[in-house]
This record gives structure tokens, sequence and C-alpha cells, in this order.
């Protein structure tokens, strides 16, 4: 069996062979790049290298890099194959090999270097990409284990910058992980019977960051093959985790309690021992990232990277605890083992240090947490919601600890509430709220009851009462010009954030003073907390005025939501279409459900022609108020726990006449026909089964949107004729004319313009194919006779002339050395060196050691760039000495 170490060594060595420079694993810290928290793939290293900032120190290189990403920490430890740490092997290629060599490379080693069965490989490829497709035919993969994919499933695409095609190999693990076939992958359902263990990018165009997509002067590879994922396949592991990247670990954490870690439990499923196993998996994966980030720099702090550190080391540390382990310190013993699966030094007692100091400030959280909540009970003889919270906020003590001390004392707190509270506190870490409920917790703690009625389904206007007016700490009576306070009616018009709708838009007039409301939520009550700023006397009336406009706007999107949800279910018949969230603006939506596969086009479609004939169809609005009993016994949806449910006999019902029922508390139009109209912008993965659909309403934006992706593509087309026109000056397309004013007018002119695209796109490679078997004239290059040896010296300002006359020369001298030059920029040239007869890569290698110069190649042809002050002439004279 063989060992992470051998595999992670066999990647490094094969494409070493392949003429590739080892280049070692980066820091976890990003250098000179603010768009990264951490190096989260192979080429995030290489970035400038494929941008041309830089030069390559050769254009093939190969590495094994470290990387983190922490967008998904709760997933960690539940799922088979989600890591925070992370090792990604990769060959990349700048402006040398393109599709044909990366394919052979990557059957080479799989079959030969691997040494993996041949018919439990597949391979996918976007569907328009037929050079993958027969490249990989070529080299001996059967057909039938094909699988074409879209442009959603295999087309790399950042939004701005290089792009293309990419092709991914899965390793099929066999009926015990899924009795179902091909079908897993050729519908992109998540599954753990296929893995995906290497993705290889071809990047071939430039997005311009309004999808407006040219070829690259320059043809790269981008490749990644996760290491934890290759080493679970070859030890035959259920999971990452059952190899001997974690297993280790997993073993001296046993050491320190009395339950064990089970393998078998992936197939046995045990609830408890699925507990089990994921607190030791936890333990385990972030012991590898907070040691590797640790070694790089980082320490536990309140922002940033050192932020996640300490999450990181506090959730393992916490599952330590669930465990059973006793010790105060534990974590700071495993960086022993940590190190031993790596391939790069670990200041081991440094790191060690960091962690064990966290472990204790950690603890001493702990134990101050354990003497606030006794001290709370002895003055009190209970703990509130407010108390528990600010303990997690400010303190950084877990709500879990807090549950299982107050357990033992037969206290229990209203999780309902602080669940609130932390809601408020996620709202404002995701920025959606500058400021949530614990801002205010000292103040809203004067209201004591509801008190304030939401009139907003009716009136769009009201004169109120205030019934408090508050600061960060307390009430107060008045506020000057351009003050910040809170503000609760005895009754307004004002939709407060809740249920996926924002909150409205609007103003407040009090005598000659006009205030800004900024934030509508609500308090424990359900009252309405109005965050405003502004001159206001609290014992005068005021003038409350919602945006109608925008209220419009939110009751279509939110009525859209209740309604296509509905057509969701109609467009998935035999799926348990779940609602994961929402997010309604005045401007859009977008809407999280969980589907097994990613919605095709066609499926898009067919739920934008549902939604239609729904708006065509003018169905009424209606509004019940009932209990929930009532509400399920009518059929009417949920789409959040009963409990969440602040009365619940009295809740509100929103039915659209023939269509659907959903409790809902938004605001909805009267008719159906009201929203006007419907698209689907975008569709986003959210996470493993979890999708976002991006949406728009309204004959304003619907249009709107289509007349960008229409002016859009016109661009593109006129950008694709020029590149044309490049290669042939007597090429040219005639674009059609659009009078479209309809959606669906507008819709097929886009398919038109998208149909002509694909055709300039095919004209391109067809001319593009020509130009490049064009031969160039070397009838004019003579040899000189250099000690005994025929030698070709080429100079051209072209490097492309070069490369093709240098091959041609080759060809037709095989006794001879050919040797291309091109000066590319000051003091900078590109060198080639080949024969058939000579060792072209050992030639090449003397020369760029005199002349300062970089690259790689093999022994019939070598290539890449020497950096020198000195003349041409020199040069050349340096070059025929070397001979």
């Amino acid at each position: 069996m063989l060992t992470s170490k051998q595999i992670r060594q066999m990647w490094l060595d094969f494409f070493e062979s392949k003429g590739h420079l080892v280049v070692e694993s980066k820091s976890l810290i990003p250098q000179n790049d603010p768009s990264l928290l951490w190096i989260n793939s192979g080429v995030a290293t290489l970035k400038d290298y494929f941008s041309g900032k830089k030069i390559p120190p050769s254009k093939r290189i190969t590495n094994s890099q470290k990387s983190i990403r922490t967008n998904d920490i709760e997933n960690v430890g539940v799922t088979a194959r989600h890591h925070t740490f992370f090792e990604m092997l990769g060959n990349f290629s700048i402006g040398d090999y393109f599709k044909e060599q990366a394919i052979a490379y990557g059957y080479e080693f799989i079959f030969d270097v691997l040494k993996l069965e041949k018919e439990k490989i597949y391979i996918t490829y976007y569907g328009e990409d037929l050079d993958t497709y027969n490249a990989w035919i070529k080299n001996g993969i059967d057909p039938l284990h094909m699988i074409k994919g879209t442009r959603d499933t295999n087309f790399w695409d950042v939004g701005q910058g290089p792009c293309g095609p990419d092709t991914e190999i899965f390793y099929d693990r066999g009926e015990k992980y899924d009795k179902r076939g091909v079908e897993l992958l050729k519908e992109d359902i998540e599954n753990d019977r296929f893995i995906e263990i290497w993705n290889i990018v071809f990047s071939q165009y430039n997005n311009d960051g309004e999808n407006n997509y040219t070829d690259l002067a320059t043809k790269n590879i981008d490749t990644g093959a996760g290491l934890e994922r290759i080493t679970s396949i070859m030890q035959d592991a259920p999971t990452n985790f059952d190899t001997d990247l974690f297993l280790p670990i997993i073993k001296e954490v046993e050491k320190l309690v009395d339950v064990k870690y089970d393998i078998q439990n992936y197939f046995t499923k045990d609830k408890e021992q699925t507990k089990i196993n994921t607190k030791f998996k936890i333990i385990a994966d972030h012991i590898r990232a907070s040691v590797n980030a640790i070694n790089d720099g980082v320490t536990p702090s309140n922002a940033g990277r050192g932020y996640i550190i300490r999450r990181l080391i506090r959730r393992a540390y916490r599952a330590g605890i669930s465990l059973g382990i006793k010790e105060k310190h534990f974590l700071y013993n495993l960086v022993s083992i940590v190190k031993d699966s790596l391939i790069y030094d670990i200041d081991i007692e440094t790191v060690k240090e960091v962690i064990k100091n966290e472990e204790d400030l950690f603890a001493k959280t702990i134990n101050d947490g354990e003497k606030l909540l006794e001290h709370e009970i002895a003055k009190n003889g209970t703990i509130t919601a407010a108390i528990a919270f600010k303990m997690f906020d400010t303190y950084g003590f877990p709500i879990e600890l807090t549950n299982e001390i107050l357990s033992e004392k037969n206290i229990k707190i209203d999780i309902k509430e602080f669940n609130e509270f932390l809601k408020q506190h996620q709202e404002k870490s995701r920025g959606n709220v500058e400021v949530g409920m614990q801002k205010v917790i000292n103040s809203l703690s004067l209201i004591k009851d509801f008190c304030s009625e939401f009139i907003g389904y009716e009136y769009l206007d009201s004169t109120s009462k205030i019934l408090y007016l508050l600061n960060d700490e307390q009430e107060i009576s008045s506020t000057i010009e351009d003050e910040i306070s809170y503000v609760i009616l005895d009754k307004t018009p004002f939709y407060a954030t809740s249920g996926g709708q924002n909150h409205d838009f609007g103003y407040m007039i009090q005598g000659n003073n006009e205030i800004e409301v900024l934030d509508i939520f609500k308090d424990k009550f359900w009252n309405h907390v109005h965050k405003v700023k502004g001159k206001i006397d609290k014992n005068l009336p005021i003038e409350c005025h919602v945006d109608s406009e925008k209220r419009i706007n939110f009751a279509r999107g939110h009525s859209a939501t209740h309604l296509m949800f509905h057509a969701l279910r109609g467009t998935y018949p035999n799926e348990k279409i779940e609602q994961l969230g929402s997010n309604i603006t005045h401007e859009h939506f977008t809407f999280d459900f969980g589907l097994d596969h990613r919605p095709t086009k066609s499926e898009i479609r067919q739920i934008e022609s549902i939604m239609r004939s729904y708006i065509k169809r003018n169905e009424k609005r209606n509004y019940i108020i009932t209990t929930i009993k009532n509400a399920q016994d009518m059929g009417a949806f949920m789409t959040i726990e009963e409990s969440e449910y602040h009365d619940a006999n009295k809740v509100r019902v929103v039915e659209f006449e023939n269509i659907t029922k959903d409790l809902c508390g938004g605001t909805h139009v009267p008719q159906t026909s009201v929203i006007e109209d419907f698209k689907i912008v975008g569709v986003d993965s959210k996470g493993t089964g979890v999708y976002r659909l991006r949406v728009v309403t309204s004959f304003n934006f619907v249009h709107e949107y289509l007349d960008a992706e229409i002016q859009t593509e016109l661009d593109l087309l006129k950008t694709l004729i020029r590149n044309n026109q490049e290669l042939d000056s007597k090429y040219d397309k005639n674009l059609p004319d659009s009078k479209a004013k309809t959606t669906t007018e507008k819709e097929s002119y886009m398919l038109e313009l998208e149909a002509i695209e694909e055709e300039i796109r095919n004209d391109y490679r067809a001319l593009l194919k020509q130009k490049q078997n064009e031969t160039v004239d070397v009838s004019n290059y003579k040899p000189e006779i250099v000690n005994q040896k025929s030698i070709y010296l080429i100079v051209e300002n072209d490097t492309n002339h070069v490369r093709k006359a240098v091959v041609q020369l080759r060809e037709l001298n095989q006794d001879a050395i050919v040797i291309g030059l091109s000066n590319t920029k000051e003091d900078n040239y590109y060198l080639m060196v080949a024969s058939k007869t000579f060792n072209s890569l050992d030639l090449f290698k003397q020369i760029t050691a005199k002349l300062n110069g970089k690259g790689g190649g093999n022994p019939i042809v070598a290539q890449g760039s020497i950096t020198t002050n000195q003349n041409l002439d020199q040069i050349l004279n340096i070059i025929k000495e070397i001979i």
C-alpha cells in the first residue's frame, strides 16, 4: 500500500522527468495579493507567472502546495472529504504544452505510475471541447467512460481573467459506496462513489469581466489533484480521514479517552458512533491547519487569519472536551505527529508553544465563564439569555458549555431568545446589518412586552406616537441633528427584516425635521425597532412614509418566491424540494434550495415558463389569519420551524388561489399579474447539494437585464469577428438587427446571437488550425560549422517564427544543432535549442548557466529565456564557445 509521502513524491518525480521544475510549497500567507486571505490552491502562488507580471523560472512547473479553505468549517468532520487544510498537487504549463500533452501526462500518471484500473476511471469534459474528448480516446479511454459536461460543470471561469474548459478524472469506488451507476456523474449528483481526483483546466480564453471572451495569446495548463483524495483511493479508505494523513493523529487522541474511532462506521452508520467519529475528525483536521498556519507566521487573535486559527483551535479543544479529555493541554502534543506527514520543515517547539498558550487562554475562558455563571446564579437564581449571549460574544464561552453547567443545576435558558441575539450577531458579521439587536441589548432590555402594531399590510403612511426613544445604552427624551437612535412606535407601516424580506425604505417627519430610516428589525417581543438618523422629540407625534415604489418591488419578489417554490415542486415532482433560505431586496431576490444536481438549462426554462403562466393567469391573493393547526390542515407550507412563530394561535396564511398556500408574514402583491415578469438570471452552488437561484421580476428589471445581456453579446460578437479578421482579412459575418420589445422576443434574439457566436468560434478554430499548419520559409538559413558540428543560428523578432523555423530545420537537418533567439524585451531573449542527434537539454542548460537563463525541456527540444546586458554578437559568441 502506497503511503501519502510516496504518492506526493511520485507526483513530483514524474513531472520532473517530463521537464517540469519542482517548486517548493509556498507560505499559506499570500504575498502581495490582498484578494486572498489564504493560499487556497496550487495555482494561487503562480498567478503572477500566468498573468505575465513576472517571468516564470520555467514554463513547466510542478508542486505540492499546502492550502487552506475555511468557507465551510461547520462541514469539516461531518462529510468524508471536507478539510480546512489540504495539499494540492499540480502541474502547470505557462505557454508551453497544451491539451494533448496535458492529457497524455494525466493518462500516463494514472495508469503507469499509480497503476489504477482502467475500467474504474471516468472522464468528464466540456461538451463543446472535442479536442479534449478526442485526446482522451486517442490515449485509450473507453468512449463509454467519457462523460459530456456543460458550461456549468466543465468550464472554469472566475468572472475576470484567464478561463477555459476543463476535464476531470474520476475514480469509481464501486457499488458498496452507492448502488447507482454512472448516472451519478452524468447528472452531477453528489456522491461518495465517484471521487474526483484530478482537474485539468485549459486556460485559453480571457474574460474581460463583462463576459466578453477572447483567445489568449499563449495557452496555459492549470491542474489540481488532491493528495488527500488520491491517498484515500490508494489506501482503499472509506474517507480521507481513514488514511495515514489523519489516522496517526486520531490514534494519539484515542490514548486520552475511553471511546474509539471506528473506520467501519462509514458503512454501519451508528448515530452515537458517528458523533464520536466527527469529534475525532474535527481535532485531526483542525490541528493540521493550525500547525501549518502557525508555522507560516499566523498567531491566534481576534482578527483576520488569527481569528480563523483561534476558532479552529478552540473548536478542536471543545471536541476534545466532548470526547472526555481531562488534560488542560493536549492539542500541542499532536504537533510532532502532524509534522511526520509533511515534507517541509516545521518549527515544532515554536508551534507547540503557540498552541499551548492558546489552550491556556481558552481554559482560562472556560474557568472564568464558570465563575461568572456561579456569580449570576448566586445573585439572580438563574441565567438570562442576554447573559449567556454576552458570555458567548464577549468572552468566547461556548453556549454548549453554558447549557452543560446549567443542566447540572436544573436551570434552563431561553434558547429562542439566545438564538435571536446570535442571529443579529451573525447578520452583523456578514455585513447585512450594521448594528443588530446585540448592539442595543442594554437599552432594549427596558422594553417588557409587545406594544407596537404593524399596520403596513394596509397602509404605507401613518401619524404615530413614540413609545420609546433609545440610544445604545438607555432611554432618552430627544436627539440632535444627525444623531443615531432607535424608535419604537405605537403603530408603524415600516416592514422589519424577517422571513427573508429586507426592511422597507422611507423617511419620518417631525415638524420641519426629516428623519432618515436606516434599518428596521424586531426585538424579542416582536416590536418593530427603527434605527433612524435625525432630530427627534419623544413627546411629539411623528409621521411615517414608506417608499411605495420599493415596497411594490419587495412584494413582487416575495410573492414570486412563494410561486417559484411551487414551480420547483412541479419541475422536480420526484424530489423533496426544501427551501433553505431567501434574500428579497427591492431589485432582485435569491432563493436557496436543496437538489441532488445543478439545475439544467431546460429545467430553468421550465421554471420560468411555469412562473410566467402563473403571472398571466392573474390569480388573486388572499390573507387568512388562523392557527398553526388549521393552517397545516388546509395544506399550507411552513418554511420555518413551528417554534419560530411567536403566536401559534394567530398565524397568517398567504394564498394564491389555485396555486399555493404558505405561512408567511411578508408583503405580497394583490394579484399575480402585478409581478409582471420573471427571469432567472443566475444559478450558484452554495455547497453540497444546495443551489441558489438569482431572480429579477417586473418588466423594468427583466428588460433591463436582457438588454444588458444582448448588448454584451453584440459587443462580444464584434470582438470575435475582429479576431477572425486578423487571421483572414476577408472574413465577415452579418449580425441581425433587432426590434424585440417583449421578453419572449428578446430571449429569442439572444438565442439567435448565441448560435451565431458558436458559428464564429467554430470558424476561428478552423482558421487558427489553418494558420498553425502554415510553414515558414527556412531556405535562407545556412549552417555554420563550429567545432566540427553543423549549427543553425536563427535570430528573428517574431518568437512564433523562431519556434517554427527551429522545429522545421531540426526535422530537415537531423545531424545539426538548431538554436533560435528572439529579443522579447530589453535584456531578455527567448531561447530555443533543438537537435535530433545531440542532447538539446544539456546544451540548453550550459547556455542558460552562462547567460542567467531559465527554462526546461527534453533531449530533442528545450526552451526558456535568458537575461543579459550583452549585445547579440556577444551572446552568439558565448554560445559558439560552449559548443
